[in-house]
């Protein structure tokens, strides 16, 4: 009886092991645990959702163009928003509509970096990716992100119901930002 009684203590301090302190695994609980609140989160940026179509998108682009708030983003490949008023230094918000969707838009890959980094330390992608969560927060309020390490890299997630956005340092100037409509299962597929 006391061997039955240590294996099963060995077996479930060896699954909270595994899968308690894998950080994956708590990616994938909580993506799980919002899901199943039911909330829906589609409102992301500047008036943009998801489940609009690529047309609407454009529009909606064109439309925050002539009132002077977005511009051509980098290369010519993205939508920009500068933030100017509650930073030190500007801020440039990249954005642009997940290019394989077919119908409606379920994600969007943004990014974010200050004009004067390269001539200021404190400017540099590490340390702007310290400063995003609590730009997150003060967006959109709810759970707090939390990092975890996979394929080498670290990632921050902020999972509000179905929208979660996933951030990690691109190069020295650069953080990526990636919003993912878990509501849809070829969206949650396509991030394991």
């Amino acid at each position: 009886m006391a061997n039955a009684k240590y294996t099963i203590l060995q077996v479930t301090w060896s699954f909270l092991i595994l899968f308690g302190c894998n950080p994956e695994y708590k990616l994938e609980k909580t993506i799980e645990e919002e899901l199943a609140t039911g909330i829906k989160n589609d409102s992301l940026f500047l008036g943009l959702e998801f489940g609009i179509t690529m047309q609407e998108f454009f529009d909606h682009c064109r439309e925050l163009n002539s009132q002077g708030l977005v511009r051509e983003g980098s290369k010519n490949m993205s939508v920009e928003y500068i933030f100017k008023d509650s930073l030190d230094q500007p801020l440039a918000f990249n954005f642009y509509a997940d290019r394989e969707s077919n119908g409606p838009i379920h994600k969007y890959y943004t990014s974010f970096n200050y004009y004067a980094f390269a001539l200021n330390r404190h400017l540099y992608s590490d340390q702007l990716m310290e400063m995003l969560p609590s730009i997150l927060m003060d967006w959109y309020g709810g759970n707090e992100p939390f990092n975890v390490a996979k394929d080498g890299k670290e990632y921050l997630y902020k999972i509000d119901g179905n929208r979660m956005i996933e951030l990690y340092v691109y190069d020295l100037s650069t953080v990526v930002a990636t919003y993912y409509d878990l509501s849809q299962p070829k969206i949650r597929e396509s991030i394991k």
